[in-house]
């Protein structure tokens, strides 16, 4: 009887060492996993910075090769921007 228990328990100690170490290969996997997909997210941050430049680059573009008004409208804002920075010097040699 005491044999039998001790049999018992000496199988459900093996059941759970192999149920620890399924959960540190999963845990493994899953550490990696979440590694790569971490290194993916970055390359895709990277590369949606670089779409969202190259768009504004394109609407700059388009907007001034549209249209007179359009090409007009930026001539005046950039001489607007220039006097400007222009006054900020004057004020900062003040």
């Amino acid at each position: 009887m005491l044999l039998n228990q001790i049999n018992s328990l000496q199988e459900k100690i093996n059941l759970l060492i192999e149920k620890l170490n399924n959960s540190k290969r999963l845990a493994e996997s899953l550490k990696s996993n979440n590694e790569n997909l971490e290194m993916i997210n970055k390359k895709l941050e990277t590369k949606i910075k670089v779409m969202q430049a190259k768009e504004k680059q394109l609407k700059i573009l388009s907007a001034v090769s549209d249209n007179d008004n359009s090409k007009q409208y930026f001539k005046n804002k950039i001489d607007y921007l220039i006097k400007e920075i222009d006054y900020c010097i004057d004020r900062i040699s003040i």
